[in-house]
Order: structure tokens, then sequence, then C-alpha cells
């Protein structure tokens, strides 16, 4: 009969889960609490780091607090993706849950219907009516097929009963089903919530170190030029400080940027999966990926940059991108050496993307030849990405300064000083306010 028989599979199965359950119960628990463990340190760290003054933390103070806060945040969106994957999937067993609780309805409608159809003929014309007409027959061929059909009128009518019973216990099953669903969908929700304000949490305390960070390094970098023709020890030492913070501003905006592309790689997959029935070719030709920038050494020869710098601000001055805190200067070192008839142009501030390039192209594409390899043992010298004065805007690398016998070095070692800009002494296109 449907739905009451046991086979031994089903019953060896059975057996089977059973046994598995408690070891499954007992190693489960274990993992989740550890992982829980783990989010509470995380997030409790970055409470701890979101409480940071940049305005007066060091360097190495300020990475911590970025690390703590991105590791935070990369915990609490996983947590996120789960707590949305967890509703998706309520939602699908409800919506089956209600279909199949549909279809189970018409069915006990259907063999309700069929069963007072049965009933009414039954009535009348009785099954012994039949059974007279049998013994009465003087064909016995004929009669034995009269009772065969008699019982399987009879046999037809515990099925349709048995089928019944069974489809309104399996409505009751479906019935369960759904507000398990409801109630797991209900428990979704409510963690997605929860989880999406602790990743707005995350990413609003990370928005503010990293916007108080860029202000202190333009700030230093600004401070680094001014004690340029007073204390170009000092001025270096604050220069290499910012650098490694704007190295630092750099990978961190790079990931939200590599997150942001995700998300919307994510957003167009489940576009396409939603709308599965017709597709238009992309037509729009792809950009090509730029080459590094030549160049070299001391910081290497620049590409210039727009509005921003990953943190510094940067402007244009003659041509030449380079942080903000001074273009006047370029400007009118350029405007002088024009009135000598020495053109200078060439590259400024350079991101850290590109410096690692620049490492890759020059050094080796180990992480020891681009992040350790002194710069002096690239071919040719290519500062440690972090370190460079491109990374600032404060190098410059003349492209028609290429040797020492040239005007362009000629007119720079005579007048650049004047503008707070000194040569790095083992390359004559590389000019920086630290001469580094």
């Amino acid at each position: 009969m449907r739905r009451r028989t046991v086979t031994a599979a089903g019953l060896a199965s059975t057996l089977t889960l059973a046994l598995l359950l408690p070891q499954a119960a007992q190693s489960a628990p274990g993992q989740s609490d550890a992982r829980a463990r783990r989010a509470e340190v995380r997030a409790e760290k970055a409470r701890v780091a979101g409480q940071i003054d940049v305005s007066r933390a060091s360097i190495n103070e300020i990475d911590a607090a970025l690390s703590a806060i991105e590791a935070n945040l990369s915990t609490q969106q996983a947590a996120l993706e789960k707590a949305v994957a967890d509703l998706e999937q309520a939602d699908r067993d409800l919506s089956e849950a209600r279909t199949a609780i549909a279809d189970l309805q018409t069915e006990i409608t259907d063999l309700r219907t069929e069963m007072s159809r049965r009933a009414i003929e039954a009535y009348v014309n009785p099954p012994g009516d039949d059974l007279l007409a049998t013994l009465e027959t003087s064909d016995f061929t004929s009669a034995a097929e009269q009772q065969f059909y008699i019982e399987l009128r009879s046999q037809t009518d515990a099925d349709l009963e048995d089928r019944l019973e069974g489809a309104q216990i399996d409505l009751d099953d479906q019935r369960q089903r759904a507000e398990d669903a409801k109630t797991r969908a209900a428990r979704a929700r409510q963690t997605q919530a929860d989880k999406l304000a602790a990743v707005q949490a995350a990413k609003a305390d990370q928005d503010r170190i990293l916007a108080e960070a860029t202000n202190r390094l333009n700030t230093q970098i600004a401070r680094s030029v001014e004690l340029a023709t007073t204390d170009r020890k000092l001025s270096a030492q604050i220069a290499q400080e910012q650098a490694r913070l704007q190295a630092r501003l750099a990978r961190a905006q790079a990931e939200r940027e590599r997150q942001a592309a995700e998300q919307r790689r994510q957003q167009t997959l489940q576009q396409q999966q939603d709308q599965p029935t017709t597709t238009t070719p992309d037509t729009t030709p792809s950009t090509p990926t730029p080459p590094p920038p030549p160049g070299g050494g001391g910081g290497g020869g620049g590409g210039g940059g727009g509005g921003g710098g990953g943190g510094v601000s940067v402007g244009t001055a003659s041509g030449i991108t380079v942080a903000c805190a001074i273009v006047g200067n370029v400007n009118a070192m350029v405007a002088a050496a024009r009135s000598a008839n020495v053109t200078l142009t060439g590259g400024g501030y350079r991101s850290t993307a590109s410096q690692i390039e620049l490492r890759k192209a020059h050094c080796g594409t180990s992480y020891y030849a681009i992040y350790q390899m002194p710069s002096k043992q690239c071919n040719p010298d290519t500062a440690i990405p972090g370190t460079s004065q491109h990374e600032l805007g404060l190098a410059i690398d003349f492209s028609n300064c290429s040797s020492k016998s040239s005007a362009c070095f000629t007119w720079l070692s005579a007048n650049a000083a004047r503008f707070g800009f000194y040569n790095y002494p083992r390359e004559p296109w590389h000019w920086s306010t630290t001469g580094r």
C-alpha cells in the first residue's frame, strides 16, 4: 500500500543516519563555536581599532588598525553572504512546500470527487447485484470474468481510499515543512539585517580612518615640502613615512575596488540567471591595459594621474602630475627653465600599482624581488613599493635629462634647489624634494 511500506534499504539508511547523527552533532557545534569566537575576537579588535586617533598614531598603529578593521569586515561580509544564502534557501523551500500543498489539495479534491462518484454508483448498482448476476449466469467464462471485475472494482476502491489517506498525510507533512521554512526565513531575514548593519558599521569605521589618514598624508607631505629647504634629513624621514602610509591606503583602495567589481559581477550573473530569455551581445570595445611606465630608480619614470592618487592629492603642473603641495614650485621651475631656453617635461606621480609593475619589470617577479630586494640591485634602480617619492607625487623624472651632460641636467643642477628640488645622484633624470 502507498506510503506504508518500509523497505529493507530504507531501514538500513535510517539506521545508518541514526548512527552518523551523534558524530555530526559532536563535531559541528565545535566548529561553529570556533568560528563564532573568531568573529567575536575580530569584532572586538575592530571596535578598539575604530577608536584610534589617526592624527597622533604612528604608521604602524594606523596599519594595525586598518588590518583589524579589514579582517572584521571580511568576517562580517562572509557572515552576511551566508545569511543571504540561508534566506534564499528558506524562501525556495517555502515556495516548493506551498506548491506541493496546492498540488496535494487538488489531488485530494479529485480523489474525494471520485470517491463520491463511486459511492453514488455503488448505491445505484450495489455489489450484491453483480454477485447475483454472476451466480445466475450459465456461462462460466463470463461468470469468471464478472467475478474478476467485481474483485477489481473492490480493490480499486480500497486503493483509492489508500491514496486519499496518503495524500492527506503528505499534505500535513508539507504544511509542517512550510511552517519550518517560514520560521527559518524569518530568522534568516533578521540575521541578514544584523549582519548588514555590522558590515555597514565596519565600512564606516574603515572610511573614517582612510579619510583621516588621507588628510594626515597630505598635511605631512606639505610639511615635508616646507622642511626641504631647511632640514632635508627630517623632510626625507617624513616623506618616507608618508610613502608607507600612501602604499597602505592604495592597497585598501585597490581591495575596495576589487570587492566592488566582484559585487557588480555577481549582480550581473544574478540578472542573467533571472532573465535567461534573450541576451544582447556586448559590442563595447575592450580597453587594453596600459603598459607600465618606463624609467626606474630613486623611483623611476612616472606616469601621470588625474585628480587623485589613492590618498595623495595630485594636480597638473605644466603637464606633469605631482602632489598639490608642489604644483606652484613645479610651475615656477618650468617657467624659469623656459626663459633660459630649456624645456622641462616628464612624469611625476605614480601609483603604487604602477610601482609594483616597475619592480616586476626591473627587479623580478618573486615576492622578494618586488618587496624586499634593494633598489640598487634592480636594472635600473627601482624603489621598493611604499618607499618611492613618485608615489607621493614629490619626484619628477625629466625626459630630456638622460645624462649629466644634457642642457636639462646642467640647468637643474644650477637652479632646481631654488624651487625645492634635488637630484638623486645615481640618476640624472630623477629630481625630488628630498633628493631620493
